[in-house]
């Protein structure tokens, strides 16, 4: 009898993510100044693993400043055609997911549902 050859799928997880601190530190100032940042900002954001990691990198960024709590939060929304895209917002200073959608549909130039 052969043996069986086995092949191991390389996982999601172990996808190297890298994040520049000049680009955190980009996101958080255009955080403080209109709420959110899209792919428009970031290219990268169109992955949806290295979004949500930026994501966790600019809210310990904002813990770590003196004086700033606010609401970051990541949010993918699907549009007309399948497409999915993702934002990171300060939920404080939009207020609401819908207005985040209509962020995120403008500075794409999708059409939100």
């Amino acid at each position: 009898m052969m043996p069986v050859e086995t092949k191991t799928k390389i996982h999601e997880d172990s996808k190297k993510l890298v994040f520049q601190d000049s680009d955190v530190k980009k996101a958080m100032d255009l955080i403080r100044d209109h709420g959110y940042v899209t792919r428009e900002d970031f290219n990268q954001m169109d992955d949806e693993d290295w979004a949500e990691g930026f994501d966790k990198k600019i809210e310990a960024g904002f813990l770590n400043a003196e004086g700033e709590d606010p609401y970051i939060y990541f949010e993918q929304f699907d549009f007309k055609g399948g497409d999915i895209d993702s934002i990171i917002f300060d939920m404080d200073q939009l207020g609401t997911r819908d207005r985040a959608l209509e962020l995120l549909a403008q500075a794409i130039h999708q059409t939100a549902y």
